[in-house]
């Protein structure tokens, strides 16, 4: 994990299943690493959401660990990471297990990020509302907690 910052991962019971960690470089590759024995089959801030998507009934769907925060800041706290630009199978029984009714997918606004936004509504079927807010950045990471409640907060309304 040299060059690095680290994020510790915890299972939506609160019980470390590893790390992972970002480049803080453009010459350290990859750009994301995982810690040896990692496994995608949780939903990065579940332990913190879960009572919040149960409150709403909605859960929210990021690609990342800062975009996760970043909508925390701004108050959003149903949000959820799937580290990446893919579900799978163990992430959408979690969701289903969530109490979620909607999910707003919040996937970056690039090509991987309208890929995973197909995948997920591949994936998931009909066991979810779906919706896909618009936002002018190409992810809400790069946001600031402003321009998401003034960009989201809209488009969200009614939904939760």
């Amino acid at each position: 994990m040299f060059n690095r910052a680290v994020v510790p991962v915890y299972d939506e019971d609160y019980n470390y299943v590893g790390c992972v960690g970002r480049s803080t470089s453009e010459s350290t590759q990859p750009k994301w690493l995982h810690s040896k024995g990692f496994k995608k089959n949780v939903l990065y801030g579940m332990s913190v959401a879960r009572q919040h998507i149960v409150d709403t009934a909605t859960a929210i769907v990021v690609e990342g660990q800062g975009d996760v925060w970043r909508m925390h800041e701004a108050g959003y706290k149903n949000t959820v990471g799937i580290f990446g630009s893919s579900i799978n199978e163990d992430q959408l029984i979690l969701l289903e297990q969530s109490g979620a009714l909607n999910l707003v997918i919040l996937t970056d606004s690039d090509d991987a990020g309208n890929k995973a936004y197909n995948q997920i509504l591949k994936i998931c079927g009909r066991r979810f509302n779906y919706y896909r807010p618009s936002i002018s950045k190409k992810d809400v990471g790069d946001m600031s907690i402003e321009q998401i409640n003034e960009e989201l907060r809209p488009q969200l309304k009614g939904i939760f």
